[in-house]
């Protein structure tokens, strides 16, 4: 800011270079410049409040690119994935707790970023016995700042089985089964445009209120495109309290085109494979009143590689169960966080129906560190109801559950 002496003396300059030049008197003269001096502080202040404004969005934009740019082409995880487990694997449709099952999963990622990054998952499945299977419904929804996505599925899977396990065994369930599922479905993917700022809307101020850009479009807005995808379940119980179980499935087989902006056939965006490979060992202590599970799941899509290992113990009497998980790159550098997980039985149990809710929190560790992050939040729940008499000679029922040792018979 200039001070008192320099301000008086360049007016006296300017007031003496108009009246040289015979524009206005020195009266005038100096009035005028005073006015013009008197309106600096406020173009400066606005000025600095446009540069500050600007500095956010841009800002805003930087963050949001560089976060989201490790997740292009890459699907979103579950750190609970058995809280919605047709996301996880077709093959699990129909293999809920009891024959009729609805789940239900949000995740809301790294809560410091300015654009909301989130997802959620949302499935209702039914096992028929007539048909050795199950019928399934799955909606998909994921929201990454302006760009939104959104999969409604249809998955079925079959069932075949070993014969039971011995009454030494302690066991009246099969030895094995195992399940082949496949899914197929539509996705919808689209910019949201009132998420977008351009230049036209903008002036000294900031955002001009309720204006509308004349800012070209993509080609495509939003696009549907089918979706393909195919996974085994494979579970073997070695008595009444080890069991083994294993997976892995594929998504996108079809390799659908995501681009919003190719008119040619070489503009193709194809979304790549998601392989999925997970393997769960469960001990239930010979009093049934503890369970303990060890996990693992593995994430290849592309080049992006990731996988998921840790373990959950469940007080059985209570039905309540904590889970420590790592997530992270193969090469243990990238992305990596730590998981915990609490789940908890609300309501039913052994009444014919279940319901079962549960809550964990990622705290970063690698380059998005939880000072940046903040880390991330899920919130899940599946409710599993008896729609026919579970004791019917039906011992081809599947279950996939880490907190039982064995299939319902």
């Amino acid at each position: 800011m200039k001070n008192e002496k320099q301000r008086n003396e360049e007016v006296s300059w300017k007031v003496d270079k108009l009246k040289c030049t015979g524009k206005l008197k020195k009266n005038e003269a100096r009035k005028n410049i005073m006015s013009q001096e008197s309106k600096e502080p406020e173009t400066t202040n606005q000025k600095l409040k446009f540069r500050t404004q600007m500095f956010k969005y841009l800002l805003t934009a930087i963050i949001t690119i560089l976060v989201i740019r490790p997740l292009q082409a890459q699907d979103p995880v579950f750190s609970q994935p058995f809280l919605s487990p047709i996301y996880l694997n077709p093959a699990a449709t129909g293999a809920g707790d009891y024959d009729l099952r609805f789940s239900a999963i949000y995740r809301r990622q790294w809560w410091s970023i300015p654009s909301q990054i989130s997802y959620s998952a949302i499935s209702v499945d039914k096992f028929m016995p007539s048909l050795h299977g199950g019928f399934g419904l799955l909606g998909t929804h994921s929201t990454e700042g302006y760009l939104k996505k959104t999969g409604i599925y249809g998955s079925y899977a079959y069932t075949i089985c070993s014969g039971t396990l011995s009454a030494a065994e302690n066991g009246d369930v099969p030895r094995w089964f195992a399940s082949g599922g496949l899914q197929f479905g539509f996705v919808q993917r689209r910019i949201d445009y009132s998420k977008l700022v351009f230049a036209d809307q903008l002036d000294v101020d900031g955002v001009i209120p309720g204006s509308v850009s004349s800012a070209d479009r993509a080609v495509n807005s939003g696009k549907w495109y089918p979706d393909f995808s195919a996974g085994l379940f494979f579970n073997y119980n070695f008595n009444d309290n080890n069991r083994l179980l294993l997976g892995g499935s594929a998504h996108h087989i079809n390799r659908p085109d995501e681009s919003l902006t190719n008119t040619a056939d070489s503009f193709r965006s194809q979304l790549p494979v998601r392989w999925t490979g997970n393997a769960m060992y469960t001990y239930t202590n010979p009093e049934q009143t503890w369970s303990y599970s060890i996990a693992g799941i593995v994430y290849t899509q592309a080049s992006h590689n990731s996988f998921q290992v840790g373990t959950e113990v469940t007080q059985n009497q209570y039905d309540i169960s904590l889970g420590v998980w790592y997530r992270g790159g193969i090469n243990f550098r990238n992305y990596d966080a730590f998981t915990v997980t609490l789940s908890i039985n609300l309501a039913g149990r052994g009444d014919g129906y279940k319901v079962r809710a549960g809550v964990g929190h990622d705290a970063p560790t690698g380059q998005n560190r939880y000072s940046y992050t903040t880390g991330s939040t899920e919130l899940g729940v599946v409710w599993d109801q008896s729609t026919y008499d579970q004791e019917s000679g039906n011992a081809c029922k599947p279950r996939i559950n880490s907190k039982s040792a064995c299939p319902i018979p």
